[in-house]
């Protein structure tokens, strides 16, 4: 580690230093050591698992606030990019917007997580309520026939510790659907931690929590897990992971409460998968499911024969020296600026969610930029977390597919995380990623108990990828620019005969399209004292299935891309080795179904935010502006409109609006 770097968990790094000295005790946990390029971090040092590898003045704030002219600024670098690549910029064809110190800069917000916000605020025990606005949130939920709490317990120093209970369903009750509410407070200072909630070692849920600012702080989080119904439904294991970490600094315990509810909905009719985990844990119930490898082999079990659709859940997200990998520089580029005391992460700043079956390529995924509450400036998150940082949805990957490579075998299946530029390299010497990013897999099956026996093949299949990298450095300068443009595609056909019990036959094409594409900028002016970063990806997934007589059986489409905009600028300090930027940021985050041509559901979330934040070693203190937007529009032109304004810790408001077309219920999918 370089002197005075700054990421996630150097201070950490500092008292652990520190209590090894006094006490010659060891913490629990695996060390193993780190790679030249890799930060020191809690999250290497303690390898969890290491063999498995608006009145008048709301108004005017809201006025006040720099996101025109950030907007703007914005344009221009958007008119950079289009003239570049030739039109990336555009949204979907079917749009969901419709209606001192050395400092690791391209990882500022580790910076700044290091940086845990701190407040003068100790001691002062009314509750702090932290919310979020969820991209899913939960909707006509009738009266519960059965609450049941799961699990009450604190996290302290729980690093290697997750907490394992045993799951048994609610006897003599009929229940269709299931919802979990995570209730957590936290007092002193913290990070913000990852949570993992794992049943039958399957994750059926990642979420994260909040960083308490010295005071006594509390989150609530809904979320409708009906889709694992069938899990619910027999005895398991219940297996929740908080890596935490306490020490004289980091002090916050995380007291943590996960309810079940169950309902009896009459409109729930949804036919429900069973479920196979594909990381489970090779070490016992009592060590989770999940990998911190950039890439997970795993075999993919043999199917019944009447299996009619397959999809893959997959859950990941980049840590430590990945967690912001959107801002990362080319290796050539990383130290282009130590002479200022700022040093960037490497490998670049695309990364891509590549999906192998016996080496076939067959789904590409673009990662969803989180921002944990502790990302960027934590005077951002201290009211109203950002987008998904309390759900990180799982990607849904269809490998419906590859059903003829298993029927009669098992076969390899490969998740690879890239840094897209290796995969167009012929270099022997590849760049790769940095660490870490934290993996687990699920397969869903769904079977049709009438048919009694299929056959078929892939009929063929095809894969391109394109990417396509510029970086200008003009000597003396003090500026860097630098673009990266991916294009992932991926294609099949294949037959698929159904022969059921009554002798009747289904012969089915099964085509499949996935394109992905992304677009990163980073410009650096000043020596790097203002950044400037762009990151926008999309994707576009469509399933056809044509009948014996060329009828269309199925046409659906799914659509997403996302904007995340921002601009850190540093201050002049006030202080000796304090440490004070501006930052703007803008992210959006959207989606849309189509069947048959037609909406079934259209998501987008935006928040507009500006901080100024200060790492000191008295305490680091900041302020922050965040405008939340979201909106629902289902099949049905029923829609769902949330907007809430916070700034510095307080909600200034949280408004609702919903308008019911036809008088029928908002659908959610």
């Amino acid at each position: 580690m370089k002197e005075g770097a700054l990421h996630r968990e150097w201070s950490l790094w500092n008292q652990w230093v520190l209590q090894q000295k006094i006490t010659k005790t060891k913490l629990s946990g695996h060390c193993h050591k780190t790679k030249p390029d890799q930060p020191v971090s809690e999250k290497l040092l303690y390898d969890a698992y290491p063999p498995e590898k608006k009145p008048e003045k709301i108004d005017q704030l809201v006025n006040s606030m720099s996101f025109r002219s950030f907007s703007k600024n914005f344009i221009a670098l958007a008119a950079i990019l289009y003239i570049l690549f030739g039109g990336m910029l555009r949204s979907f064809q079917k749009s969901c917007s419709e209606g001192g110190q050395e400092i690791h800069l391209s990882n500022i917000q580790h910076a700044i997580d290091d940086g845990i916000l701190q407040t003068s605020l100790v001691g002062n025990q009314s509750l702090h309520e932290v919310i979020d606005i969820p991209y899913y949130p939960v909707f006509n939920l009738s009266e519960p026939v059965y609450n049941k709490t799961l699990l009450s317990h604190t996290f302290g120093l729980s690093w290697n510790k997750p907490v394992l209970v045993k799951y048994s369903p609610p006897t003599n009750t009929t229940f269709n659907r299931v919802a979990l509410t995570l209730d957590t407070t936290v007092d002193g200072v913290q990070y913000d931690r990852l949570v993992h909630v794992y049943l039958n070692n399957n994750e059926i849920w990642r979420s994260s929590t909040i960083e308490p600012a010295g005071r006594l702080s509390h989150s609530r989080v809904v979320k409708d897990v009906t889709l694992y119904r069938t899990l619910f439904e027999k005895e398991g294991d219940l297996l929740i992971q908080l890596d935490n970490l306490v020490t004289p600094k980091l002090t916050g315990k995380f007291n943590v409460t996960l309810t079940a509810h169950y309902y009896n909905d009459q409109n729930e009719a949804r036919q429900l998968p069973k479920f196979h985990p594909l990381t489970p844990s090779k070490f016992g119930v009592e060590v989770p499911p999940i990998s911190y490898d950039a890439k997970v082999s795993v075999p993919l079990p043999e199917i019944n024969a009447n299996t009619t659709q397959l999809l893959m859940l997959l859950s990941t997200s980049g840590n430590s020296a990945e967690e912001f990998w959107y801002s990362n520089l080319l290796d050539e580029y990383k130290d282009q600026f130590l002479s200022n005391n700022r040093h960037f992460y490497g490998h670049g700043s695309c990364r891509v969610i590549n999906v192998f079956v016996n080496g076939i390529r067959v789904h590409s995924t673009n990662p969803t930029p989180y921002i944990f509450t502790g990302g960027i400036a934590p005077s951002l998150w201290n009211s109203i977390v950002s987008t998904g940082a309390f759900d990180l949805i799982p990607y849904r990957v269809d490998l419906t597919p590859i059903i003829p490579l298993l029927w009669d075998e098992s076969a390899e299946l490969e998740i690879e995380i890239s840094n897209c530029i290796d995969d167009v390299d012929s270099a022997t010497a590849k760049s790769g990623i940095g660490s870490n990013w934290i993996t687990s897999a699920t397969l869903a099956i769904w079977e049709d108990e009438t048919i009694d026996f299929s056959y078929g093949d892939i009929h063929s299949f095809d894969n391109s990828t394109k990417v396509k990298r510029f970086a200008v450095n003009p000597p003396f300068s003090g500026m860097l620019t630098q673009i990266l443009k991916a294009t992932y595609s991926n294609t099949f056909l294949t037959n698929l005969t159904h022969v059921f019990k009554d002798g009747n036959e289904s012969n089915l094409l099964y085509s499949y399209e996935n394109t992905i594409k992304q677009t990163s900028m980073i410009v650096l002016t000043k020596n790097a004292d203002v950044q400037t970063g762009l990151y926008i990806p999309s994707s576009n997934t469509s399933i056809k299935v044509i009948g014996d007589d060329n009828s269309l059986l199925k046409d659906s489409q799914s659509l997403t891309n996302a904007t995340l905009a921002s601009k850190l600028s540093f201050l002049t300090p006030l202080l000796p080795k304090e440490i004070p930027f501006h930052v703007d940021l803008s992210l959006s985050i959207g989606s849309a179904a189509y069947k048959d041509d037609k909406l079934l559901a259209e998501r987008y979330a935006r928040e507009n935010g500006t901080a100024e934040f200060t790492i000191s070693p008295n305490g680091n203190h900041g302020t922050g502006s965040v405008l939340h937007q979201y909106t629902l529009r289902d099949k049905n032109g029923s829609t769902y409109n949330r907007e809430a304004l916070s700034a510095n810790s307080t909600i200034l408001y949280d408004n609702v609006t919903e308008s019911i077309a036809y008088s029928e219920p908002l659908i959610d999918i």
